[in-house]
């Protein structure tokens, strides 16, 4: 579809964070969870409205599948939650069959556009996997901010909160593209650390509190905000983090 997986964030047309980070995408793990369509739909909507807050500029959200990418059609997002709902079981996930199992949950993606763009500036990409009885890890959420344009770095924040307590996740934070990638072959597995780092209450690991962070209590966890946002930053910070919770179990289905 030929998306540019970059993002801007842009405040007052300066990038609010370290270009050495490269990009930054939101990343939830949402775990085993029993949502019904009607839940996840109720959801959605709300993290559409909370996003429109954030980047108000006026814009249609359109659904994306394997037969209609959002270049080429895709359904509109409606607002009506019946209508909604009937969008989140168009993305039933099946088996090899075709089977949809009661618990098996439901898989959808949004690009938002700008109207009057042509459908060729793009804020936010979103996709959304949530179910009973897949594995943990495939049940998450994405959001890139590809070429969202925002007040400040603490708008952003508050967002953040706010799509926090509605989604209510595992784990999760704003996660940088540079440390993903240093990532990807440790030999041990810690759960990323970004920018902003939430874990919920009920999480084995801590947040290690220090001059680095904002440690922030909110309704189902804890969201460490850095200082600075800075690969440096983030990088002491992801050290202080494996230093506190060095020997905890480091499964890569569960973490």
């Amino acid at each position: 579809m030929g998306y540019d997986e970059g993002n801007t964030l842009r405040e007052d047309g300066h990038t609010i964070f370290d270009p050495a980070l490269g990009s930054l995408s939101l990343r939830l793990q949402l775990g085993i969870r029993a949502d019904s369509a009607h839940e996840i739909a109720a959801t959605i909507l709300a993290c559409v409205s909370v996003l429109e807050r954030l980047d108000p500029r006026p814009m249609e959200w359109i659904t994306v599948t394997r037969t209609a990418p959002a270049t080429a059609g895709g359904d509109t997002l409606p607002r009506n939650i019946d209508e909604a709902t009937s969008l989140v079981k168009s993305g039933a996930r099946k088996d090899d069959a075709g089977k949809f199992y009661q618990g098996s949950g439901y898989f959808l993606q949004l690009i938002s556009f700008l109207k009057g763009s042509k459908r060729s500036v793009s804020p936010f990409h979103l996709s959304i996997g949530d179910g009973a009885s897949d594995s943990p890890s495939s049940n998450s959420l994405k959001l890139t901010f590809r070429q969202a344009t925002i007040p400040n770095r603490e708008a952003l924040v508050d967002c953040l909160v706010f799509l926090f307590d509605l989604w209510h996740p595992e784990r999760g934070g704003l996660f940088s593209s540079a440390i993903s990638k240093k990532n990807r072959d440790q030999p041990t597995w810690y759960p990323p650390v970004g920018v902003v780092t939430y874990f919920a209450n009920e999480a084995v690991y801590v947040l290690p509190e220090g001059p680095l962070v904002d440690l922030r209590p909110l309704r189902g966890g804890t969201l460490a905000v850095l200082k600075n946002w800075t690969l440096d930053a983030v990088q002491k910070y992801e050290t202080a983090l494996r230093a506190l919770n060095t020997g905890i179990s480091n499964d890569r289905t569960t973490g």
